[in-house]
């Protein structure tokens, strides 16, 4: 593989060493450092998730992480990866990029993108799509709009420039995604309790608690809905067992059993409804320092006392979806949270063209407070 790619005086390295590797992960403090919104990402999480043994994307896919550099100093990073899943369920040719910083500078990121390309190229890949890091299961979009408070539990956040800098470069929407926020100081609409409350009259639906000590079971039973649920949205690739084991694991550390629910009919798991804390309330002032077992002890014993939840997963079956169970759901949701004080909730991500559902949202009193942007850019 070429060692460097060299754009108007910007090289561009694609990245082989530990020491690299470091730099990549450290890049994002030169960008933020005076930014009151950024939520430090934990160094530590970030090192196994560029880990090929330790994170299971890697056991079907491929990625390479680049720098590039002006005059000896670090100006941008990116990924270009691959994702075999994705193409082989949507049946094209598409690669991707990801974990994009750069400085303001058109030749600076032209330069990223541009090498990236290359490399993907060499994949037969004939698109690019992103940012998504790796995967549209992870975070995935680049911040377009409400930029002035800080971003929810694994969503994105990035400069107001950023945008400028993948359209002047020729990248072009191909779908935008919501976040939500509702305050839980305003009582859903009338319409949806009388759902709800009708929902809950329903012969053998019942929307119950995860049980903790049935652990296994009940994951099986969420990530199946989650598989089926997203299926035919735009983008949607099913998680493989293990990306699904180590997802449940990680979101397990931080979850408030509260807030993990299923909807069952006649014992068939047909819904499921995921709210997490968010914890970057307290990542924010953290500034990517390792998540040590003390301080992991002390965010789950304050997990009630978040001021905000994100509904990470909120999904019904396809041929359960006109009994009001997502309404219940969120009306359950909303009355636990309401018992807990919290005082808002973000749902998200939300695709533009899921019309049903940003519907639902906003009849809950929900305002769309952010959209993040895939783009995408013919490879040549």
């Amino acid at each position: 593989m070429k060692r460097t790619f060299d754009f108007e005086g910007i090289t561009v390295i694609p990245i082989q060493k530990a020491w690299q590797l470091r730099k990549f992960i450290q890049f994002p403090w030169k960008i933020y450092k005076k930014d009151p919104y950024w939520v430090p990402p934990v160094i530590s999480e970030q090192k196994k998730f560029f880990n090929k043994k330790k994170n299971p994307y890697f056991l079907h896919s491929e990625a390479q992480l680049f720098l590039a550099y002006r005059m000896k100093q670090v100006i941008g990073r990116i990924s270009a990866h691959t994702n075999t899943r994705h193409n082989l369920y949507h049946n094209d040719k598409s690669g991707f990029i990801g974990f994009f910083e750069c400085i303001n500078s058109k030749r600076g990121s032209e330069a990223l993108f541009q090498a990236a390309e290359q490399w993907l190229k060499n994949k037969d890949c004939t698109r690019i799509l992103g940012p998504e890091n790796f995967s549209v299961n992870h975070n995935a979009g680049l911040l377009v709009d409400g930029f002035n408070s800080p971003p929810m539990f694994e969503m994105t956040y990035n400069p107001k420039y950023y945008p400028r800098l993948f359209e002047a470069s020729g990248f072009t929407k191909t779908q935008d995604l919501y976040a939500w926020r509702l305050n839980l100081e305003n009582k859903p609409h009338k319409k949806i309790q009388d759902v709800a409350i009708l929902a809950r009259t329903m012969p053998g639906l019942v929307v119950r608690k995860i049980n903790m000590k049935k652990l296994r079971e009940e994951t099986d039973k969420i990530i199946a809905i989650y598989n089926q649920a997203w299926s035919k949205n735009w983008g949607a690739i099913p998680l493989t067992p293990e990306e699904a084991k180590k997802t449940i694991k990680d979101l397990i550390k931080i979850a408030n059993p509260d807030y993990l629910w299923i909807a069952e009919i006649n014992g068939q798991a047909v819904g499921t409804a995921i709210s997490l804390p968010n914890i970057n309330e307290q990542l924010i002032h953290l500034n990517g320092r390792i998540l040590s077992p003390r301080t992991i002890k002390m965010m789950l014993n304050h997990k009630n006392q978040f001021e905000s939840y994100r509904v990470f997963i909120m999904g019904v079956l396809e041929e359960f979806r006109h009994f009001g169970i997502d309404s219940l759901m969120y009306y359950t949701l909303y009355e636990q949270g309401l018992k807990d004080g919290v005082k808002w909730a973000e749902m998200s991500w939300i695709l533009e063209t899921n019309t049903i559902m940003n519907h639902i949202i906003e009849s809950l009193g929900g305002i769309k407070y952010k959209t993040y942007r895939i783009y995408e850019r013919k490879i040549t």
